[in-house]
């Protein structure tokens, strides 16, 4: 369930799927033999959504990274 923005530095509450940007990651379960996907669901808030997005890395897991300077013109500009 999600509760909090995955920014890990935002306290921002989930409330509203129509606050922010939800994210699906699907990845294949870590026991031996056994190829199913788990899926997992993340959300940046509002805020945070213009500014990062979300990215899997095998060791880390999900990681927040900044959007180019460019995307979050676009995204500051659609805000308006």
């Amino acid at each position: 369930m999600l509760q909090k923005c995955a920014n890990p530095t935002c306290t921002a509450k989930f409330r509203s799927l129509r606050e922010g940007r939800l994210f699906l990651s699907e990845n294949r379960t870590a026991e031996p033999g056994d190829h199913k996907l788990r899926r997992e669901h993340f959300w940046l808030c509002a805020v945070c959504a213009t500014q990062f997005t979300l990215r899997f890395d095998e060791r880390q897991g999900m990681v927040t990274v900044q959007l180019p300077e460019t995307a979050r013109m676009h995204l500051a500009a659609a805000a308006d």
